[in-house]
């Protein structure tokens, strides 16, 4: 992230979509406190797209979450109980900081984000779950080096592409 982007100080409520057509309140359809939640995630710009609104059950792609790259430069906890995609979380905000050039460090003591590496594979669960978000999928491998701490393992390897 360039000093610009973390700038202390910079407004992320400068790139919210304010756009013609856009509603102010999200989209329609919704109640309103998931259109206030929506709202709240429509930025315009640099942007991670984490997914879309979730709201009683259902996943709504005109309702993107979104997280402007400037806001990165602050604490963040990713928390929930098992199998409820913290690890894909983290994967897909590494994923794309380093799609946008921003260094990033992981300690995976599981081993869980060393797939980050390779490209993934398109099964049906991927298609319908980019489907559901509204957002299109294409396998890729991002660069990786794995660490070994403590004497144990091979040191510093990069990993195969």
């Amino acid at each position: 992230m360039s000093d610009r982007d973390a700038a202390p100080g910079a407004d992320p409520g400068a790139d919210r979509d304010t756009g013609p057509g856009a509603d102010p309140r999200g989209p329609a359809g919704l109640p309103d406190p998931a259109r206030r939640i929506a709202a709240g995630y429509a930025f315009s710009g640099p942007a991670l797209d984490l997914g879309a609104l979730l709201w009683d059950g259902g996943c709504h792609a005109d309702a993107p979450i979104r997280v402007p790259l400037a806001m990165l430069n602050r604490h963040g906890l990713v928390a929930g109980a098992t199998g409820t995609g913290k690890t894909k979380t983290l994967q897909l905000i590494a994923e794309q900081l380093s799609a946008q050039g921003v260094p990033v460090f992981l300690a995976d003591i599981k081993g869980d984000l060393s797939g980050i590496a390779r490209p993934g594979q398109e099964n049906d669960r991927v298609r319908q779950r980019s489907g559901e978000v509204g957002q299109g999928w294409t396998p890729a491998g991002f660069p990786a080096e794995f660490y070994a701490l403590g004497g144990l393992g091979h040191g510093i390897a990069d990993a195969p592409r």
